[in-house]
């Protein structure tokens, strides 16, 4: 491709950006669009330099000067948001509070990568970016089959950004979504796998704070992947760039001690979420139900879910066991390490007929024997 083909290529996708941005706020109609394409061409036919589809907008007065540029300034920050050195962003796969996740290609090794890129009005802000750092840097620490894999941090374009394995599969909520709930047997084979990864997190003293549905995902073969671990917490580091004193975590899956904003969590928090989530797989239903999120956080502070056997009947009775230990409202009453937990499912898969065949039987670290930090 010429120089002069490339800059055309640039106007067009420009103009194309330009029009969808004018569209979906209601600045223009598809006739005035159709109009200014019109004037566009008339032009290219008499040789003069080609106008972009923005400026010809303006100059019919089709759009005001403040319209104009604001649809430019949104187009430069999703241009810097799509120049990641070295990577080729393809599409979005989601956006949070803190930014958005990109699938890409990393171009030295032509493979995909998901890359989340932290959002641009947050890039001046030194807690977010510290946030976003530490975030980077306990991902390094990880190295778990059942836990998103960190391959580069960086910042390009004066964007801050985190490039991770990228997991081509459903979310267990969008497994439960589908079919309203999963089987009690494999439901056990996703949990053992998380608590697995939670397990080897707390063997470098990391816990997650934010287990949920959607932060569990699973890829070919069955394995389940943990991510997102904006929420995590060095329980070996002074100090935490995540607020203290402040509620963290999703309403449907939250802690009671992170309900009520305890400074101090510890893995029993995880396994508390993690029995949540448990909850919801098997059931089809979250442990309380209610569409206002400070009401559900109260009740997961002073109240009591029903079994879950009551909402399905055919649940094996240690299952049930299992889910309402890991959810009972004293952290000293649940499970106190993962490693517990992980024998206790390991057992029912046993009585369950299914044995410890899991995708990823990676084994357990020794911190299933260590002591909780207090």
């Amino acid at each position: 491709m010429t120089q002069q083909e490339s800059n055309a290529e640039a106007v067009r996708v420009r103009d194309e950006l330009f029009a969808k941005i004018a569209l979906k706020n209601s600045l223009v109609t598809v006739g005035q669009l159709n109009e200014a394409r019109d004037v566009q061409a008339k032009i290219a036919e008499l040789g003069v330099s080609p106008k972009g589809l923005g400026d010809v907008l303006l100059e019919k007065n089709l759009i005001t000067l403040g319209q104009y540029e604001k649809i430019c300034k949104h187009i430069e920050k999703l241009s810097r948001a799509n120049s990641i050195r070295g990577y080729k962003l393809l599409k979005k796969l989601g956006k949070g509070s803190m930014g958005t996740v990109f699938q890409a290609q990393q171009l030295s090794l032509d493979r995909m990568v998901a890359i989340k890129i932290l959002a641009p009005f947050l890039q001046n802000n030194r807690k977010f970016v510290a946030r976003f750092e530490k975030e980077a840097k306990i991902l390094a620490r990880l190295n778990h089959p059942n836990i998103v894999q960190c391959i580069d941090v960086g910042e390009s374009n004066s964007l801050c950004y985190i490039v991770m394995e990228y997991c081509d599969g459903p979310t267990v909520l969008d497994l439960i979504k589908r079919g309203g709930s999963l089987s009690q047997e494999r439901a056990t084979r996703i949990i053992l796998q998380v608590a697995r990864a939670l397990d080897h997190a707390y063997s470098s003293q990391i816990i997650h704070r934010d287990i949920k549905p959607d932060n569990i995902m699973i890829i070919s073969g069955g394995t389940a992947k943990l991510c997102d671990l904006g929420l995590v917490k060095d329980l070996e580091s002074s100090g935490d760039t995540t607020d203290t004193g402040s509620a963290m975590g999703t309403p449907n899956y939250i802690s009671p001690e992170q309900a009520r904003g305890d400074e101090h969590v510890d893995v029993r928090t995880d396994i508390y979420s993690l029995g949540a989530t448990f909850y919801h797989m098997v059931t089809g239903h979250t442990p309380f139900e209610n569409p206002n999120p400070a009401v559900t956080m109260v009740a997961h502070i002073n109240e009591v879910p029903p079994a879950p056997k009551d909402r399905l009947p055919g649940l094996h009775p240690e299952i049930n066991h299992i889910i309402l230990k890991m959810m009972r409202k004293n952290p000293a009453d649940r499970y106190q390490t993962p490693g517990e937990l992980n024998r206790d499912l390991e057992g029912v898969l046993s009585k369950l007929g299914m044995g410890d065949d899991l995708p990823t039987n990676a084994p357990t670290p020794r911190s299933s024997r260590r002591r909780r930090r207090r």
